[in-house]
Order: structure tokens, then C-alpha cells, then sequence
């Protein structure tokens, strides 16, 4: 468990620098467009390549957002409620992210099949990129998040520390 633990670490890391990478893209591809104004020149293309990293970026971010922790926590509730709350919600927390992803990556098949065709603009030395391209992020990051909230629920079920995102509050 510590070798899956450290590599989804590395994952969420690596996820991370892409999501970044690809706000850093828009950005460049929105401040040239601004740029290029004045000169009256125009690149159709960065529009649509802006909007492929936004969602890229978004789908990338899903897993690190998770990995890291930098979710909306409510554990300040369970901390009040005592031990047995913050158990509870470990165990809840787990199995309901289970089964999102777990339905995410259910319908991630028919996700893709309905994808057809290619994005408009979106071009690349082989050609315009296909549009299911926009949902593969979408289904590695659930992937991961599946993973990681397995491997939650079994560090629950062995009585690992569990992590916190805010201190711990005296009664």
C-alpha cells in the first residue's frame, strides 16, 4: 500500500504541473491574441486551442484537487462530533467517491463512443485532434481518484492515521 500510496503522490504531482501547463498555454494563447490586436493580426486557431486546454486544464486539476486535499472539507463538523464521526466519515467519504468515479468510469465507454468527429481549429502537424480527446483527462483522472479512494478506504479499514486538513480541536 505505501508503494501504491507513493506513486499516486507522484501522479497527483505530475498532474498538477500539467494542469499548469496547460492554464500557462491559455494565458500565452489569450495575451498574444491581446497583443496581436493593434498589428491587426490574428491566429483563428488559439481560441479553440484555449478552450481544449481549459478543459484539459479542468480534468488534469480534478485528480490533484483530490490527491492534495485542496477540496472543500467539512471536517471540522466530524472533529466537534468526536471520534466515531471522524471514522464515519472516512469510511462514507471513500465509498461515495467510489461511486461517482466508479460511474464516471462506467459510462466513460459511451463518454467516448459519442464523441465523434474532430474539434474545429484545433490543429496539429497530423491534423485537427479528435473530440473525445476532451474526455480522456476526464477518464484518467477518475481513474486515479478511484484509486485513491480505494486505497482511503483500506487505510481506513487497517486504522491508518488519516490525513487532515485542518487541526485537530480539543473538547
Amino acid at each position: 500500500m505505501y508503494r501504491l500510496d507513493g506513486a499516486l503522490e507522484q501522479l497527483g504531482r505530475l498532474f498538477l504541473v500539467i494542469a499548469n501547463l496547460c492554464l500557462l498555454l491559455m494565458l500565452l494563447g489569450t495575451a498574444a491574441t491581446i497583443v496581436l490586436r493593434p498589428f491587426h493580426l490574428s491566429f483563428y486557431w488559439i481560441w479553440p486551442w484555449t478552450m481544449q486546454f481549459f478543459v484539459w486544464m479542468a480534468f488534469f486539476g480534478f485528480y490533484a484537487v483530490y490527491r492534495f486535499r485542496k477540496d472543500i472539507a467539512v471536517d471540522f463538523v466530524a472533529m466537534r462530533l468526536g471520534g466515531w464521526a471522524m471514522t464515519g466519515t472516512r469510511y462514507f467519504a471513500a465509498l461515495v467517491t467510489l461511486a461517482v468515479t466508479g460511474t464516471i468510469l462506467w459510462q466513460m465507454p459511451t463518454i467516448i463512443e459519442s464523441q465523434v468527429g474532430v474539434i474545429d481549429a484545433v490543429t496539429t502537424p497530423w491534423g485537427e485532434l479528435p473530440r473525445y480527446t476532451l474526455s480522456v483527462p476526464l477518464g484518467v483522472s477518475s481513474l486515479l481518484i478511484f484509486a485513491n479512494a480505494l486505497l482511503d478506504f483500506l487505510k481506513a479499514c487497517f486504522r491508518w492515521p488519516e490525513p487532515h486538513s485542518l487541526p485537530a480541536v480539543d473538547s
